[in-house]
């Protein structure tokens, strides 16, 4: 299991809904961006800063989704363990 200290302290951070909308407006083609690291699908059990506070997360995943939706960005999941995943957004 991963220490809390062993990972940067931005990591453990859920992304705001407004930084993440603020990227999507100034970002460039190539440009990419983690918006969460943990487990969108249950928040509670993932490793790193777990979160009960499934409102604020399903309302991120919601507007990266919608990027999507519009053909803004490209969706890509790195995988660093059981319940721990790094989401990453790419602009087109």
């Amino acid at each position: 299991m991963l220490s809390k200290d062993s990972i940067d302290d931005s990591v453990r951070r859920m992304m705001s809904l407004k930084a993440y909308q603020t990227w999507i407006n100034k970002s460039r083609k190539g440009d990419k961006i983690t918006y969460y690291r943990g487990y969108l699908v249950e928040p509670s059990i993932q490793p790193i800063a777990p979160t009960l506070d499934r409102k604020r997360v399903e309302k991120l995943q919601r507007a990266v989704y919608n990027s999507y939706l519009s053909d803004l960005v490209t969706l890509v999941q790195k995988s660093h363990g059981r319940f721990d995943y790094e989401y990453i957004a790419v602009r087109k």
